[in-house]
């Protein structure tokens, strides 16, 4: 049967690209297929064309609603006509209705997300339909090792056993040969494999190693002016760095916005468009940005710290230069950031005890809601995870839903659960700190970046790629490092007098910046005659300064209109001296006032129900024993006591000091 009429007809492409046509075949003949290509290769269309041509209705499930949407307003009109979704924003009945219309023959494509068939009304309406062919989009995350695991993605199995087992067409940009394994092992199916290269000769991947916050900042700038206006995605770990690094962006003359999932559902809209129709050049967002957003002609996507794996690295760089045309990736790592992967990838595991204190919730219980299991918040492991690895060891099992309760049996616990859960976590642990590591030896190493990549995913390459920095280093011109001058003689007067100078105010992170001369200093702190002035100090020193004249009543906080914690300085005001010499306390520390503080220290800490070294560290009670202040004032100027610390202990330690020295 030849596809090429249907793909002109319905579509308007004259060809196909690599592997479209073979994964179409397959899925219109009723083959189970798993179709492993990387981002902006095409995998949509394959499913549409062949939901088009098959004789009963396909079913797609798509991990995000944005996505279904979107997917669907961009059908050709021929195409969307026969396209719907249901999900969580319909009402009961206009849901019931789009499903009778489905079976009615008015829809050939349905788009659900995977969460929707644990409602046993669905799958039950669905299996009167006679649905031929489940396509599972993100397939990798029913990997329970991979790097975006969802639990919902297990249930899929069970949920193709009650349709009578349709044929199905798993999709995905990021599968090892090993996950590959998991893929086929987690559906109960042995799928015909069909694999494109993962090679996109059309991407440059750079790698630059930065040594702190002003190097990436720099690095990041440089690129983006050197787009000439072309737009760029540049992706950032939290929300509030989104936020703060647009700003910079902004105040260094380049068009950024930011995007991530605290925006209301209106102002993402409005950025996507606006990126869309290139009314700014580059949005910083969160890696939920980009899914499934067509815009071909992206020219860098920049990845300010480290993703949390090779996998997401790959799908987050592959949408650049969907168009074809040469395109720049930029990955700025550190030494810090392979720590902070590590810890962040150690810390995202679950423990024994969370496991105890859902399963200790679940017992008796048959009928749940996530909520009440206690978990879920940002910080915290989500619920369903912790189910679904109960479920993995036997200690659960989890069926359809009831609304948005979770019905759960929980039979007599096997002997060994105790081992099994020890065994789970252990690999748990094991697989995240390789995907940590893997990224790390991918930034650092220097062999071609293209090479690792492939050789990852199950390839091989011939030659070395002349597309990256290591095969083909950008000839890039380095500003001029110039020596920081000297710190001024009386620190205190330079600060005071640089507030006092101020058009806007400042809070103390931006006049720190001010001071330091940072990149990420404000546009309005740029322009100051004092920017730099303070540039051979560190960021640490010159915060505990600003602090110390705060203390002695030099400068002053409060409070904008719109809520900002800002600077003044009192004209007029006693400034305390602060000499160059003041970084730091010399001379040896006074070992009985050390063991005095640390006596006091232990007794706090019990009051508190704290660690010792929460209350102040070793180093600051040295610090403390050598300078010996006599003052709020005084203790400002000690590395380690912030202002919470001041607050708190400043009473009590100018007593243990001064009885010392009575």
């Amino acid at each position: 049967m030849s596809l090429q009429p249907a793909l002109r007809r319905l579509f308007g492409f004259e060809d196909f690209r690599p592997g479209q046509e073979r994964v179409v075949e397959a899925a219109v003949e009723g083959r189970d297929t798993l179709a492993l290509m990387p981002t902006g290769s095409g995998k949509s269309l394959t499913y549409q064309l062949a939901a088009m041509l098959r004789p009963t209705p396909t079913l797609v499930l798509s991990p995000l609603i944005a996505l279904m949407k979107d997917q669907i307003d961009k059908l050709p009109p021929e195409v969307s006509g026969q396209a719907t979704l249901i999900n969580s924003s319909l009402e009961p009945d206009e849901a019931a209705r789009r499903l009778r219309a489905v079976a009615d023959g008015r829809y050939r494509l349905l788009y659900a997300a995977p969460e929707r068939l644990r409602q046993r009304t669905f799958v039950d309406a669905l299996a009167e339909i006679d649905v031929g062919l489940v396509v599972i989009d993100e397939v990798h995350c029913v990997s329970m090792w991979g790097h975006d695991f969802r639990p919902d993605y297990l249930f899929i199995r069970r949920a193709l056993e009650r349709l009578g087992r349709p044929s199905i067409l798993g999709m995905t940009a990021t599968a090892t040969p090993e996950t590959e394994r998991q893929i086929a092992e987690a559906l109960g199916r042995d799928p015909e494999i069909v694999r494109t290269s993962i090679v996109r000769p059309n991407l440059r991947y750079d790698v630059e190693l930065v040594d702190n916050e002003d190097d990436r900042l720099r690095a990041l700038v440089r690129r983006l002016h050197g787009l000439g206006g072309a737009s760029a995605i540049v992706y950032a770990r939290s929300r509030l760095s989104c936020e703060k690094l647009a700003r910079t962006l902004r105040a260094h003359d380049l068009g950024a916005t930011h995007y991530h999932a605290g925006l209301e559902p209106a102002e993402r809209s409005a950025t996507q468009e606006e990126f869309i129709e290139g009314r700014v050049q580059t949005v910083v967002a969160t890696t939920a940005f980009g899914m499934g957003i067509d815009k071909p002609d992206i020219r860098l996507v920049a990845l300010y710290n480290y993703p949390e794996s090779l996998e997401s690295y790959v799908q987050m760089i592959g949408r650049a230069g969907r168009d074809g045309r040469n395109s720049d990736t930029l990955l700025l790592a550190s030494r810090a950031d392979a720590s902070t992967l590590k810890r962040f990838a150690r810390s995202d595991i679950p423990t024994r005890a969370d496991l105890r204190a859902v399963y200790g919730r679940l017992r008796g219980r048959g009928e749940v809601q996530p909520e009440e299991l206690g978990y879920g918040s940002r910080d915290e492991p989500d619920p369903r995870v912790l189910v679904g690895m109960l479920e993995q060891v036997g200690l659960v099992l989890r069926g359809f839903d009831v609304g948005r309760s979770m019905q759960i049996e929980v039979p007599e616990p096997p002997a060994d659960s105790g081992e099994r859960i020890d065994a789970l976590l252990a690999r748990y642990e094991t697989e995240a700190i390789a995907r940590a590591d893997r990224l790390v030896r991918f930034a650092e190493s220097s062999r071609c970046r293209h090479r690792q990549v492939v050789e990852h995913f199950g390839e091989t390459l011939e030659d070395d790629c002349g597309m990256c920095d290591v095969c083909s280093p950008l000839a890039t011109v380095e500003p001029e490092q110039t020596a920081a001058a000297p710190l001024p003689a009386e620190i205190g007067d330079t600060i005071h007098r640089t507030v006092l100078e101020l058009r806007w105010p400042l809070g103390r992170t931006g006049l720190t910046a001010l001071l330091r001369g940072s990149m990420s200093a404000p546009r309005s702190a740029r322009r100051s005659s004092a920017f730099g002035v303070l540039a051979a100090a560190t960021q640490a020193d010159v915060k505990r300064w600003i602090q110390l004249l705060e203390v002695a009543g030099a400068l002053q906080v409060f409070e904008s209109e719109d809520g900002f914690r800002l600077l003044r300085a009192v004209p007029g005001a006693a400034v305390p001296s602060i000499s160059k010499g003041a970084r730091g306390s010399t001379g040896p520390a006074d070992e009985g006032l050390f063991e005095r503080l640390r006596a006091w220290r232990l007794e706090r800490a019990q009051t508190d129900e704290v660690p010792a070294y929460v209350v102040l560290h070793d180093a600051t009670l040295r610090e403390l024993a050598t300078a010996k202040p006599t003052s709020p004032a005084d203790l400002a100027g000690v590395k380690g006591f912030g202002p919470a610390k001041l607050e708190r202990y400043a009473e009590d330690v100018l007593a243990v000091i001064s009885a010392a020295g009575a």
